[in-house]
């Protein structure tokens, strides 16, 4: 009789244990608010092995910052592949934003978290937030370039103000639901896609 071998369990390093505490702690906490104790304590390490990984909070802050970033495109990406239609991917978008409100996983925007928190003196951090918003602008851009090449929106729209457009939308209603707390008020971001799009279901 064979015996079925279990597969090794991957172990977690000090670094990822490190990534994966911060993200929490500066989304549901702050950035300015979670120090280095408590994110040392909380991935059960030392501040000697922080050290050896990142040099400063501020080298932390980042490239957590971009670890967001990067998992924020890749979801854009893959709901704007499922969604050629315009009103269709914020839909769907506003999905999941809503989802992860109702689950208490929702802090509002990190990018603008981060930049409300963080001094000028900061400029690691500066750089990367600057650097995120124009490349998800231009994701968004592409996207909707794409979309209107495809009837989707009007021919007389203007896909890179219609991207930042919509990027100002997403910020404000995450900024909305924030001081309100009304999850409703989300789906003005529905709303508002709709008006800048000026929308208009292409006939099949």
């Amino acid at each position: 009789m064979n015996e079925v071998q279990a597969k090794p369990v991957k172990r977690i390093s000090t670094k990822e244990r490190i990534l994966a505490v911060s993200k929490v702690l500066f989304l549901k906490q702050g950035y300015s608010e979670t120090g280095l104790n408590q994110i040392v304590a909380e991935a059960n390490t030392v501040k000697a092995s922080l050290y050896q990984h990142f040099k400063s909070k501020e080298e932390l802050g980042k490239t957590v910052l971009l670890l967001y970033s990067d998992e924020n495109l890749a979801l854009l990406r893959e709901l704007m592949k499922k969604y050629p239609e315009p009103m269709d991917f914020v839909n769907a978008w506003l999905r999941i934003l809503k989802r992860e409100a109702r689950k208490v996983n929702l802090f509002g925007c990190p990018m603008a978290n981060f930049r409300s928190q963080i001094a000028n003196g900061s400029p690691e951090i500066l750089e990367s937030i600057h650097s995120v918003t124009q490349e998800t602008i231009s994701t968004l851009t592409l996207y909707l370039q794409k979309a209107q090449e495809s009837g989707y929106i009007p021919e007389h729209s203007n896909p890179k103000k219609d991207a930042r457009f919509l990027f100002l939308a997403y910020e404000g209603v995450l900024q909305i639901w924030r001081m309100s707390g009304d999850i409703r008020l989300l789906d003005d971001l529905y709303e508002i896609a709709h008006r800048i799009f000026e929308y208009n279901p292409r006939t099949k």
